[in-house]
């Protein structure tokens, strides 16, 4: 109905995001055909034991950064 960005929110007098938000802790259980009423059910708890949102962002492919050790300057020894 409106192009990415253009939506905007007559209530508030804001534009609305062109991207939606993530939900990590709720899923979409039921929305009305035009929008009107969205209801949502707290998500049941991962298996593994992770939080929602690593369990979000696992399904999503996005993998924790390994954290390298710092080790000290390099140096050349000369013998």
């Amino acid at each position: 109905m409106f192009p990415p960005g253009q939506a905007m929110d007559r209530v508030r007098g804001t534009r609305a995001p062109s991207e939606s938000p993530s939900l990590n802790i709720l899923e979409e259980a039921f929305t009305s055909e035009n929008w009107i009423i969205r209801l949502y059910k707290v998500k049941d708890l991962d298996n593994l034991g992770r939080d929602h949102a690593s369990a979000v962002a696992f399904d999503k492919g996005n993998k924790k950064k390994k954290v390298s050790k710092r080790r000290g300057a390099r140096v050349l020894r000369v013998e």
